[in-house]
Protein backbone atom coordinates (compact mmCIF):
# COMPACT_ATOMS: atom_id res chain seq x y z
CA UNK A 1 0.00 0.00 0.00
CA UNK A 2 1.79 3.16 -0.79
CA UNK A 3 1.43 6.50 0.76
CA UNK A 4 -1.49 7.88 -0.27
CA UNK A 5 -3.55 5.17 0.23
CA UNK A 6 -2.34 4.49 3.80
CA UNK A 7 -3.22 7.96 5.20
CA UNK A 8 -6.82 7.69 3.32
CA UNK A 9 -7.40 4.34 4.55
CA UNK A 10 -6.29 6.06 8.62
CA UNK A 11 -8.50 9.27 7.63
CA UNK A 12 -11.65 7.08 7.11
CA UNK A 13 -10.92 4.68 9.89
CA UNK A 14 -11.01 8.02 11.99
CA UNK A 15 -14.06 8.97 10.38
CA UNK A 16 -15.73 6.18 10.94
CA UNK A 17 -14.59 5.88 14.67
CA UNK A 18 -16.18 9.43 15.06
CA UNK A 19 -19.36 8.21 13.86
CA UNK A 20 -19.50 5.74 15.94
CA UNK A 21 -18.60 7.51 18.68
CA UNK A 22 -21.29 9.78 18.04
CA UNK A 23 -24.17 7.08 17.64
CA UNK A 24 -23.24 5.20 20.68
CA UNK A 25 -23.60 8.81 22.66
CA UNK A 26 -26.97 9.95 20.82
CA UNK A 27 -28.74 6.41 21.41
CA UNK A 28 -27.37 5.73 24.96
CA UNK A 29 -30.63 5.75 26.03
CA UNK A 30 -31.66 3.53 24.02
CA UNK A 31 -29.12 1.13 23.85
CA UNK A 32 -29.20 1.10 27.85
CA UNK A 33 -32.88 0.37 27.66
CA UNK A 34 -33.22 3.87 29.64
CA UNK A 35 -35.14 6.69 28.69
CA UNK A 36 -35.35 10.22 29.47
CA UNK A 37 -37.18 13.85 29.67
CA UNK A 38 -36.07 16.36 26.74
CA UNK A 39 -38.18 19.33 27.82
CA UNK A 40 -41.15 20.63 29.36
CA UNK A 41 -42.86 23.55 28.59
CA UNK A 42 -46.22 25.01 29.76
CA UNK A 43 -48.08 27.12 27.36
CA UNK A 44 -45.72 26.85 24.34
CA UNK A 45 -43.47 28.81 26.89
CA UNK A 46 -40.30 26.27 28.98
CA UNK A 47 -41.66 25.71 31.83
CA UNK A 48 -39.21 26.70 35.23
CA UNK A 49 -39.90 24.69 38.15
CA UNK A 50 -41.94 26.29 41.17
CA UNK A 51 -43.36 28.82 38.40
CA UNK A 52 -46.03 31.00 40.02
CA UNK A 53 -49.15 32.51 38.46
CA UNK A 54 -50.05 29.95 35.87
CA UNK A 55 -53.64 29.73 34.75
CA UNK A 56 -56.03 27.49 35.83
CA UNK A 57 -56.81 26.54 32.28
CA UNK A 58 -53.19 25.35 30.77
CA UNK A 59 -51.12 22.71 28.68
CA UNK A 60 -48.24 21.29 29.73
CA UNK A 61 -45.66 19.72 27.34
CA UNK A 62 -43.57 17.14 27.56
CA UNK A 63 -40.85 15.68 25.68
CA UNK A 64 -39.13 12.12 25.75
CA UNK A 65 -36.13 10.34 24.28
CA UNK A 66 -37.79 7.41 23.24
CA UNK A 67 -41.05 6.37 22.64
CA UNK A 68 -43.47 5.85 25.11
CA UNK A 69 -45.71 3.34 25.87
CA UNK A 70 -49.64 5.33 26.66
CA UNK A 71 -50.55 2.98 28.68
CA UNK A 72 -47.42 2.61 30.82
CA UNK A 73 -46.56 6.26 30.88
CA UNK A 74 -50.54 6.64 32.00
CA UNK A 75 -49.83 4.96 35.37
CA UNK A 76 -46.67 6.24 35.96
CA UNK A 77 -48.07 9.66 35.26
CA UNK A 78 -49.40 11.87 38.18
CA UNK A 79 -50.90 15.88 39.14
CA UNK A 80 -52.01 16.39 42.44
CA UNK A 81 -53.24 19.77 44.44
CA UNK A 82 -52.62 18.47 48.04
CA UNK A 83 -54.03 15.03 48.62
CA UNK A 84 -56.51 15.72 45.70
CA UNK A 85 -56.08 14.29 42.23
CA UNK A 86 -56.26 16.66 39.57
CA UNK A 87 -58.20 15.79 36.50
CA UNK A 88 -56.53 16.06 33.28
CA UNK A 89 -56.74 14.70 29.32
CA UNK A 90 -53.63 13.84 27.16
CA UNK A 91 -52.82 14.09 23.48
CA UNK A 92 -49.74 12.07 21.86
CA UNK A 93 -47.39 13.95 19.23
CA UNK A 94 -44.46 12.92 17.26
CA UNK A 95 -44.92 9.24 17.30
CA UNK A 96 -45.66 9.44 21.05
CA UNK A 97 -42.35 11.00 22.33
CA UNK A 98 -44.39 13.80 23.19
CA UNK A 99 -47.11 14.20 25.33
CA UNK A 100 -49.21 17.23 25.55
CA UNK A 101 -51.59 17.20 29.38
CA UNK A 102 -54.65 19.60 29.45
CA UNK A 103 -55.80 20.77 32.42
CA UNK A 104 -58.53 22.69 33.08
CA UNK A 105 -60.03 24.66 35.86
CA UNK A 106 -57.86 23.56 38.34
CA UNK A 107 -58.00 25.53 42.17
CA UNK A 108 -56.81 28.68 41.99
CA UNK A 109 -54.16 30.16 44.53
CA UNK A 110 -53.20 26.80 44.88
CA UNK A 111 -49.67 24.49 44.92
CA UNK A 112 -49.75 21.93 42.50
CA UNK A 113 -47.08 18.55 41.94
CA UNK A 114 -46.83 17.67 38.19
CA UNK A 115 -44.76 14.34 37.51
CA UNK A 116 -43.44 10.54 36.30
CA UNK A 117 -42.72 7.94 38.58
CA UNK A 118 -39.65 6.17 37.72
CA UNK A 119 -39.99 2.64 35.47
CA UNK A 120 -41.39 1.18 32.61
CA UNK A 121 -43.04 3.86 30.44
CA UNK A 122 -41.73 3.48 27.27
CA UNK A 123 -41.90 0.98 24.26
CA UNK A 124 -39.85 -2.38 24.28
CA UNK A 125 -39.57 -1.79 28.21
CA UNK A 126 -37.51 1.35 28.23
CA UNK A 127 -37.76 2.78 31.51
CA UNK A 128 -37.45 6.08 33.26
CA UNK A 129 -34.31 5.70 35.82
CA UNK A 130 -35.01 8.61 37.87
CA UNK A 131 -38.77 10.03 38.58
CA UNK A 132 -39.37 13.62 37.60
CA UNK A 133 -41.58 15.76 39.90
CA UNK A 134 -42.18 19.63 39.21
CA UNK A 135 -44.26 22.00 41.33
CA UNK A 136 -46.38 25.11 40.70
CA UNK A 137 -49.00 27.47 41.72
CA UNK A 138 -51.89 28.52 39.94
CA UNK A 139 -53.17 32.45 39.89
CA UNK A 140 -55.82 34.05 41.90
CA UNK A 141 -58.92 33.10 40.87
CA UNK A 142 -59.98 36.61 40.65
CA UNK A 143 -56.99 37.80 38.71
CA UNK A 144 -58.26 39.61 35.26
CA UNK A 145 -56.38 39.32 31.98
CA UNK A 146 -56.45 43.20 31.79
CA UNK A 147 -54.37 45.61 33.82
CA UNK A 148 -56.53 47.94 35.02
CA UNK A 149 -56.26 52.03 34.43
CA UNK A 150 -55.24 53.73 37.75
CA UNK A 151 -54.33 57.08 36.78
CA UNK A 152 -56.59 60.26 36.08
CA UNK A 153 -55.36 60.35 32.87
CA UNK A 154 -56.20 60.59 29.44
CA UNK A 155 -54.98 57.35 29.03
CA UNK A 156 -57.94 56.38 31.78
CA UNK A 157 -61.07 58.06 29.83
CA UNK A 158 -63.38 56.28 27.06
CA UNK A 159 -65.95 57.88 25.21
CA UNK A 160 -69.43 56.71 24.68
CA UNK A 161 -71.28 57.38 21.71
CA UNK A 162 -74.62 59.65 21.11
CA UNK A 163 -77.05 60.81 18.28
CA UNK A 164 -78.56 64.34 18.25
CA UNK A 165 -82.24 64.99 16.69
CA UNK A 166 -80.35 65.33 13.53
CA UNK A 167 -78.58 61.95 14.00
CA UNK A 168 -75.11 63.96 14.24
CA UNK A 169 -72.80 62.43 16.18
CA UNK A 170 -72.19 63.13 19.74
CA UNK A 171 -69.81 62.02 22.51
CA UNK A 172 -69.40 61.84 26.29
CA UNK A 173 -66.05 60.83 28.26
CA UNK A 174 -65.66 58.91 30.95
CA UNK A 175 -62.79 58.04 32.95
CA UNK A 176 -62.62 54.08 34.22
CA UNK A 177 -59.86 51.65 35.19
CA UNK A 178 -61.27 49.10 32.47
CA UNK A 179 -61.94 49.72 28.48
CA UNK A 180 -65.83 48.31 29.13
CA UNK A 181 -66.25 50.72 26.16
CA UNK A 182 -63.61 50.32 23.97
CA UNK A 183 -63.54 46.11 24.31
CA UNK A 184 -66.79 45.36 24.27
CA UNK A 185 -66.32 41.94 23.06
CA UNK A 186 -63.89 41.28 26.38
CA UNK A 187 -66.26 39.28 29.44
CA UNK A 188 -65.22 40.84 32.27
CA UNK A 189 -66.21 37.62 34.51
CA UNK A 190 -63.78 38.90 37.58
CA UNK A 191 -65.82 41.81 38.19
CA UNK A 192 -68.01 41.89 40.82
CA UNK A 193 -68.98 45.46 41.77
CA UNK A 194 -69.13 48.81 39.67
CA UNK A 195 -68.99 52.20 41.29
CA UNK A 196 -69.86 55.24 39.46
CA UNK A 197 -68.42 58.06 41.54
CA UNK A 198 -70.41 61.67 40.00
CA UNK A 199 -67.96 64.87 40.45
CA UNK A 200 -69.45 68.29 42.34
CA UNK A 201 -69.88 71.46 41.06
CA UNK A 202 -66.47 72.07 39.95
CA UNK A 203 -67.09 68.90 37.35
CA UNK A 204 -63.40 67.89 38.69
CA UNK A 205 -64.19 64.25 37.53
CA UNK A 206 -60.55 63.74 37.11
CA UNK A 207 -60.33 63.87 40.90
CA UNK A 208 -63.04 62.03 42.04
CA UNK A 209 -61.61 59.24 40.08
CA UNK A 210 -58.50 59.30 42.03
CA UNK A 211 -60.78 59.54 45.35
CA UNK A 212 -62.04 56.58 44.87
CA UNK A 213 -59.61 54.50 43.42
CA UNK A 214 -57.75 55.36 46.60
CA UNK A 215 -60.29 53.99 48.54
CA UNK A 216 -60.55 51.07 46.85
CA UNK A 217 -56.71 50.67 46.55
CA UNK A 218 -56.98 50.11 50.11
CA UNK A 219 -59.10 47.68 50.43
CA UNK A 220 -57.43 45.39 47.37
CA UNK A 221 -60.58 45.94 45.53
CA UNK A 222 -59.43 48.01 42.41
CA UNK A 223 -58.83 45.05 40.44
CA UNK A 224 -62.08 43.39 40.86
CA UNK A 225 -64.32 46.72 41.00
CA UNK A 226 -65.27 48.16 37.73
CA UNK A 227 -64.91 51.85 38.56
CA UNK A 228 -66.02 54.94 36.47
CA UNK A 229 -66.17 58.68 36.78
CA UNK A 230 -68.77 60.29 34.30
CA UNK A 231 -67.61 63.90 33.31
CA UNK A 232 -70.36 66.39 32.45
CA UNK A 233 -68.83 69.07 30.77
CA UNK A 234 -69.01 72.46 29.40
CA UNK A 235 -68.34 74.30 26.50
CA UNK A 236 -65.13 74.89 28.16
CA UNK A 237 -64.10 71.75 28.54
CA UNK A 238 -65.55 69.23 26.25
CA UNK A 239 -64.16 67.85 23.07
CA UNK A 240 -65.79 68.88 19.79
CA UNK A 241 -68.44 66.58 19.62
CA UNK A 242 -69.18 66.54 23.06
CA UNK A 243 -72.23 66.70 25.11
CA UNK A 244 -72.35 70.05 27.03
CA UNK A 245 -74.64 71.16 29.79
CA UNK A 246 -73.71 74.85 30.39
CA UNK A 247 -75.16 75.49 33.83
CA UNK A 248 -76.39 73.40 36.53
CA UNK A 249 -78.75 71.36 34.86
CA UNK A 250 -76.58 68.30 34.43
CA UNK A 251 -77.27 67.48 38.32
CA UNK A 252 -80.85 67.11 37.90
CA UNK A 253 -81.46 65.23 34.33
CA UNK A 254 -81.72 68.00 32.47
CA UNK A 255 -81.39 67.67 28.44
CA UNK A 256 -77.65 68.93 27.33
CA UNK A 257 -77.01 72.25 26.35
CA UNK A 258 -76.36 71.21 22.31
CA UNK A 259 -78.20 72.53 20.12
CA UNK A 260 -80.72 69.64 18.35
CA UNK A 261 -80.02 67.37 21.69
CA UNK A 262 -82.95 66.17 23.78
CA UNK A 263 -80.56 63.82 26.16
CA UNK A 264 -80.50 64.06 29.15
CA UNK A 265 -77.77 63.35 31.94
CA UNK A 266 -80.22 60.86 33.39
CA UNK A 267 -80.37 59.16 29.76
CA UNK A 268 -76.68 59.09 29.74
CA UNK A 269 -75.99 57.09 32.97
CA UNK A 270 -79.25 54.80 31.73
CA UNK A 271 -76.20 53.97 28.64
CA UNK A 272 -73.53 53.03 30.68
CA UNK A 273 -75.95 51.54 33.94
CA UNK A 274 -77.46 49.20 30.48
CA UNK A 275 -73.72 48.43 29.44
CA UNK A 276 -72.05 47.37 31.95
CA UNK A 277 -75.17 45.67 33.73
CA UNK A 278 -75.40 43.04 30.69
CA UNK A 279 -74.79 39.76 32.05
CA UNK A 280 -73.08 38.21 29.10
CA UNK A 281 -70.33 40.94 29.49
CA UNK A 282 -70.15 40.61 33.38
CA UNK A 283 -71.58 37.49 34.43
CA UNK A 284 -70.65 37.58 37.81
CA UNK A 285 -71.70 41.37 38.51
CA UNK A 286 -74.09 41.54 41.65
CA UNK A 287 -73.48 45.09 42.92
CA UNK A 288 -73.85 48.91 41.54
CA UNK A 289 -73.22 51.89 43.61
CA UNK A 290 -73.75 55.44 42.36
CA UNK A 291 -72.12 57.13 44.65
CA UNK A 292 -72.10 61.66 44.84
CA UNK A 293 -71.11 64.19 46.79
CA UNK A 294 -71.96 67.54 47.03
CA UNK A 295 -73.40 68.55 43.23
CA UNK A 296 -72.38 64.96 42.53
CA UNK A 297 -75.13 64.01 45.55
CA UNK A 298 -77.63 65.31 44.15
CA UNK A 299 -77.35 64.08 41.10
CA UNK A 300 -77.17 61.02 42.86
CA UNK A 301 -80.30 61.49 44.87
CA UNK A 302 -82.39 62.78 41.98
CA UNK A 303 -81.00 59.70 39.99
CA UNK A 304 -82.37 57.30 42.53
CA UNK A 305 -85.97 58.60 42.07
CA UNK A 306 -85.73 58.92 38.50
CA UNK A 307 -83.94 56.38 36.53
CA UNK A 308 -85.52 54.11 34.33
CA UNK A 309 -82.60 51.64 34.33
CA UNK A 310 -82.68 49.83 37.13
CA UNK A 311 -86.30 48.13 36.99
CA UNK A 312 -84.68 46.64 33.93
CA UNK A 313 -82.21 44.49 35.99
CA UNK A 314 -83.95 43.08 38.86
CA UNK A 315 -80.95 40.74 39.89
CA UNK A 316 -78.37 43.41 40.47
CA UNK A 317 -78.81 45.35 43.78
CA UNK A 318 -78.39 49.17 42.76
CA UNK A 319 -77.19 51.50 46.46
CA UNK A 320 -76.97 55.21 45.86
CA UNK A 321 -74.40 57.01 48.03
CA UNK A 322 -75.45 60.82 48.72
CA UNK A 323 -73.11 62.45 50.01
CA UNK A 324 -73.25 66.14 51.49
CA UNK A 325 -76.18 67.12 49.51
CA UNK A 326 -77.89 70.73 49.93
CA UNK A 327 -80.60 69.90 47.43
CA UNK A 328 -83.16 67.37 48.27
CA UNK A 329 -86.52 65.98 46.25
CA UNK A 330 -89.35 65.72 48.50
CA UNK A 331 -92.36 63.47 47.41
CA UNK A 332 -94.90 66.16 48.60
CA UNK A 333 -95.07 69.54 50.31
CA UNK A 334 -93.61 68.44 53.93
CA UNK A 335 -90.83 70.58 55.45
CA UNK A 336 -88.77 70.15 58.55
CA UNK A 337 -89.05 73.26 60.97
CA UNK A 338 -85.83 72.58 62.70
CA UNK A 339 -87.12 75.27 65.51
CA UNK A 340 -90.41 73.22 66.69
CA UNK A 341 -88.80 69.83 65.78
CA UNK A 342 -91.97 69.14 63.26
CA UNK A 343 -93.03 68.62 60.09
CA UNK A 344 -95.13 71.19 58.10
CA UNK A 345 -96.67 72.70 54.49
CA UNK A 346 -94.81 76.23 53.97
CA UNK A 347 -97.35 78.76 52.45
CA UNK A 348 -95.31 81.80 51.76
CA UNK A 349 -92.15 80.33 49.03
CA UNK A 350 -93.37 80.05 45.95
CA UNK A 351 -91.75 77.10 43.79
CA UNK A 352 -90.76 74.96 46.96
CA UNK A 353 -92.31 71.93 44.83
CA UNK A 354 -91.10 72.62 41.52
CA UNK A 355 -88.54 69.82 40.13
CA UNK A 356 -85.62 69.63 42.12
CA UNK A 357 -87.47 70.21 45.25
CA UNK A 358 -90.64 68.34 44.37
CA UNK A 359 -92.14 66.35 40.94
CA UNK A 360 -93.97 69.51 39.66
CA UNK A 361 -92.40 71.12 36.31
CA UNK A 362 -89.55 67.80 36.06
CA UNK A 363 -87.51 67.46 33.59
CA UNK A 364 -88.48 65.88 30.25
CA UNK A 365 -87.04 62.41 31.10
CA UNK A 366 -90.21 62.14 33.25
CA UNK A 367 -92.64 62.50 30.94
CA UNK A 368 -94.95 60.44 31.22
CA UNK A 369 -93.83 58.93 34.54
CA UNK A 370 -95.82 60.23 37.59
CA UNK A 371 -95.64 61.91 40.87
CA UNK A 372 -96.70 58.26 42.52
CA UNK A 373 -94.33 56.58 40.88
CA UNK A 374 -91.82 58.74 41.51
CA UNK A 375 -92.81 58.62 45.36
CA UNK A 376 -92.81 54.50 45.28
CA UNK A 377 -88.89 54.63 43.41
CA UNK A 378 -87.93 57.04 46.00
CA UNK A 379 -89.19 55.15 48.85
CA UNK A 380 -88.05 51.53 47.94
CA UNK A 381 -84.76 52.18 46.30
CA UNK A 382 -81.53 51.92 48.30
CA UNK A 383 -80.43 55.39 49.54
CA UNK A 384 -77.53 55.93 51.78
CA UNK A 385 -76.83 59.44 53.06
CA UNK A 386 -73.46 60.06 53.91
CA UNK A 387 -72.61 63.52 56.12
CA UNK A 388 -69.90 64.28 57.30
CA UNK A 389 -70.39 65.93 60.98
CA UNK A 390 -69.07 69.02 60.56
CA UNK A 391 -70.20 70.06 57.35
CA UNK A 392 -72.39 72.56 58.80
CA UNK A 393 -70.83 75.88 56.97
CA UNK A 394 -73.28 78.44 56.15
CA UNK A 395 -71.20 80.20 53.78
CA UNK A 396 -69.80 79.65 50.22
CA UNK A 397 -71.33 77.56 48.02
CA UNK A 398 -74.42 76.38 50.58
CA UNK A 399 -77.64 78.26 49.22
CA UNK A 400 -79.08 80.26 51.84
CA UNK A 401 -80.93 83.13 49.72
CA UNK A 402 -83.71 80.68 47.80
CA UNK A 403 -86.73 79.60 50.34
CA UNK A 404 -87.07 76.54 48.31
CA UNK A 405 -83.47 75.33 49.56
CA UNK A 406 -83.65 77.09 52.70
CA UNK A 407 -86.68 75.34 53.79
CA UNK A 408 -84.51 72.05 53.17
CA UNK A 409 -82.36 73.27 56.46
CA UNK A 410 -80.37 75.79 57.59
CA UNK A 411 -76.88 73.35 56.29
CA UNK A 412 -75.83 70.79 54.69
CA UNK A 413 -75.82 68.41 57.50
CA UNK A 414 -79.30 69.29 58.74
CA UNK A 415 -80.38 69.12 54.99
CA UNK A 416 -79.35 65.48 54.90
CA UNK A 417 -80.47 64.93 58.39
CA UNK A 418 -84.01 66.35 57.60
CA UNK A 419 -84.54 64.48 54.94
CA UNK A 420 -83.97 60.59 56.58
CA UNK A 421 -86.03 62.35 59.39
CA UNK A 422 -88.59 62.48 56.87
CA UNK A 423 -88.58 58.55 56.11
CA UNK A 424 -88.37 57.90 59.23
CA UNK A 425 -91.46 59.92 59.78
CA UNK A 426 -93.81 59.58 56.92
CA UNK A 427 -92.42 55.72 55.31
CA UNK A 428 -90.89 54.15 58.86
CA UNK A 429 -90.86 50.27 58.17
CA UNK A 430 -91.34 50.66 54.74
CA UNK A 431 -88.32 52.45 53.24
CA UNK A 432 -84.93 51.52 52.15
CA UNK A 433 -82.75 54.51 53.71
CA UNK A 434 -79.67 54.52 55.63
CA UNK A 435 -78.00 57.29 57.70
CA UNK A 436 -74.11 57.34 58.03
CA UNK A 437 -72.53 60.03 59.96
CA UNK A 438 -68.86 60.37 59.16
CA UNK A 439 -66.79 61.92 62.56
CA UNK A 440 -64.62 65.13 61.72
CA UNK A 441 -65.12 65.50 58.05
CA UNK A 442 -66.19 68.54 56.66
CA UNK A 443 -67.91 69.59 52.86
CA UNK A 444 -64.88 67.38 51.37
CA UNK A 445 -65.70 64.36 48.58
CA UNK A 446 -62.13 62.72 49.75
CA UNK A 447 -62.28 62.60 53.16
CA UNK A 448 -66.10 61.36 52.93
CA UNK A 449 -64.35 58.24 50.32
CA UNK A 450 -61.76 57.31 51.76
CA UNK A 451 -63.21 57.40 55.57
CA UNK A 452 -63.81 54.01 57.45
CA UNK A 453 -67.45 54.41 57.68
CA UNK A 454 -67.34 54.51 53.68
CA UNK A 455 -65.10 51.49 53.30
CA UNK A 456 -66.96 49.20 55.71
CA UNK A 457 -69.88 50.37 53.86
CA UNK A 458 -68.11 49.02 50.66
CA UNK A 459 -67.19 46.19 52.21
CA UNK A 460 -70.80 44.98 53.16
CA UNK A 461 -70.93 44.07 49.38
CA UNK A 462 -68.12 41.63 49.60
Amino acid sequence: MNKKNLIKSIQLLLLSSIVLWFTACTNDDDASGNLSVISVKLNDAPFVDGMQDVPVNSTFEMVFSAILDPDKFENAFFITAGSENVPYTMEYLNQSTKVLIHLEDMAATTEHMIGVDSGSIGMDGKALVNSVTYSFTTEDGNASSKTPCLSASEDCIQQLSFLDNANEPLSFEVYANYDFVDDPEFVYDFIDKVVVVVHGAERNADEYYGYMLNSLKSMDKEKTTLVIAPHFQDNLTAPADGLVWNDSGWREGADASNTNSSISSFTVLDTLVNRFSNLDKFPNLKTVLIAGHSSGAAFSQHYAVANKAEGSHPTIDFQYVVANNQYFYYPDGQRYDEGTGTFYEPTDCVGYTYWPYGSEFAVSYLDGVSATTLTEQQVSRNTIYFLGSDDTSTTGTLNTTDCQATLLGSNRFNRGENMFHYMETFYLGTHNHRKIIVPNVAHDANGIFNSQEFKQFIMEFD
